[in-house]
């Protein structure tokens, strides 16, 4: 059995690490950017930087920096004047016979959109609201 020599040495070589692609200033101008627009995905962030770097490098240093992909809270909290205005139709309709209930519908509370723009996503630190 033959064995090369010279793949053998090469493996046992230490590894240099990657030029990176961003500087130091260009990392803190993304993470910069990134807050400012927590909505924008790394495609518009890069754009509108002009950074020549890939998206996997613009994802790599947002998620360094501690910034994740999460799905922003949808419901607002009741206020007193959301209370008062369900009181307010609840009591409206306290008196009303079976007639009138059977041509209702009744569903389980849902938010639905018009258009297709799918979900909403933000980029931010985790624990922050």
């Amino acid at each position: 059995m033959f064995y090369n020599t010279e793949c053998v040495i090469t493996l046992n070589k230490e590894r240099r690490p990657r030029q990176r692609v961003t500087t130091h200033h260009e990392d803190k101008e993304l993470l910069q950017a990134v807050l400012h627009m927590p909505f924008k995905p790394a495609t518009e962030i890069k754009e509108a930087m002009g950074l020549q770097a890939s998206m996997s490098t613009v994802r790599r240093r947002r998620h360094s920096a501690g910034i994740h992909h999460q799905t922003p809270a949808k419901k607002e909290r009741l206020t007193d004047a959301h209370r008062t205005a369900r009181l307010a139709f609840a009591e409206q309709y306290v008196d009303k016979g079976m007639e009138f209930w059977d041509r209702k519908v009744f569903t389980d509370e849902k938010t639905f959109n018009s258009s297709n723009h799918g979900r909403i996503h933000i980029w931010r630190s985790n624990n922050t609201r």
